[in-house]
């Protein structure tokens, strides 16, 4: 089968498409023959070695951790799922191979695919929309209430955003170009073009402001929230995770980091969103596996309304 792999830390240019043997399934596992990936920044991240202190150094390593399927064969001890049943699930993001013909996983990782959604949809909305469900869990608002998206055409953000405005949550969203013409369409409550105008510089204050693209810190963002409130991050960096502590000890204004991991529960609540909310999933471009490279340096350099897929 194919696989894409890395045998050293680097940049796109050194991963490498191989033939490798389909791999090994246990009694409790499944095969799935995988049908679209998603790319997250987390792959780049990974591959340049940014996180070599958790991803270790041991190679040849795989990428990519979301993706959708089809078993094609399952364990003696595998009772929920059947052969030919599609399903979407998410691999070890430190450890994830997805990016493959084949890949072998245990039934706890995958979730019926919504028979409303094609497989690259499905895989492009298992990380962003794990996030923005976790955001709105440590937000806690209710309707009527006042919410900021800092980002709001990214992945995350798209998703966040239509969960809120179908929440009747009274929505600013930031962002520009071609990412805020498209959120337009879900008619938010207020939009701020961030090349034109100065995010925190409107009179509005808010309950809650999710901050998506890494350009607005709490120290800043904090004269803009109301008292009780809560800033969500889901770009935290090491000084971020120690002030977050001693502010909660003693501010109204929370500081909240979200760091999303994927559960069954997770799973079903996307189905919901999806499926029976309408949540659109945006796809901004799909590839084959033999366009890993060109795919990863679309994704990488961003602006893009929507995920970057593989249709396999």
């Amino acid at each position: 089968m194919k696989k894409v792999i890395y045998n050293h830390y680097g940049t796109i240019e050194d991963l490498q498409l191989v033939d490798v043997e389909i791999p090994t399934m246990q009694d409790d596992e499944v095969l799935i023959k995988v049908k679209s990936v998603a790319i997250n920044p987390l792959d780049w991240k990974k591959l340049e070695g940014q996180l070599k202190i958790i991803t270790g150094k041991k190679f040849p390593k795989g990428i990519a951790f979301d993706f959708s399927g089809i078993i094609e064969k399952k364990g003696s001890a595998v009772g929920l799922f059947q052969v030919g049943d599609a399903v979407f699930g998410a691999l070890n993001a430190m450890k994830g191979e997805a990016l493959a013909e084949y890949i072998v996983v245990k039934p706890n990782l995958i979730y019926p695919k919504p028979s409303t959604l094609s497989f690259e949809q499905t895989s492009a909305m298992i990380s962003v929309g794990s996030a923005a469900i976790y955001l709105f869990q440590s937000a806690r608002l209710e309707a009527e209430n006042q919410l900021l998206i800092n980002g709001a055409s990214g992945g995350v953000g798209l998703f966040a955003l239509q969960m809120a405005l179908k929440k009747g949550i009274k929505t600013t969203a930031v962002a520009s170009g071609d990412g805020l013409n498209f959120i337009k369409k879900w008619n938010p409550h207020q939009t701020i073009d961030y090349k034109h105008e100065q995010v925190l510089q409107a009179p509005q204050k808010y309950h809650a402001i999710f901050e998506l693209a890494g350009t607005l810190p709490y120290s800043q963002a904090k004269s803009r929230l109301l008292k009780p409130s809560v800033y969500v991050s889901t770009l935290p960096n090491p000084k971020d995770m120690l002030t977050a502590i001693f502010t909660n000890l003693f501010s109204s204004k929370k500081h909240m980091l979200v760091k999303a991991h994927p559960t069954q529960a997770i799973y079903k609540e996307l189905c919901d969103w999806t499926s029976k909310e309408g949540v659109e999933i945006i796809i901004a471009k799909a590839f084959s596996l033999n366009e890993f490279k060109e795919a990863y340096r679309y994704a990488k350099k961003g602006g893009l309304v929507g995920k970057v897929v593989f249709t396999l």
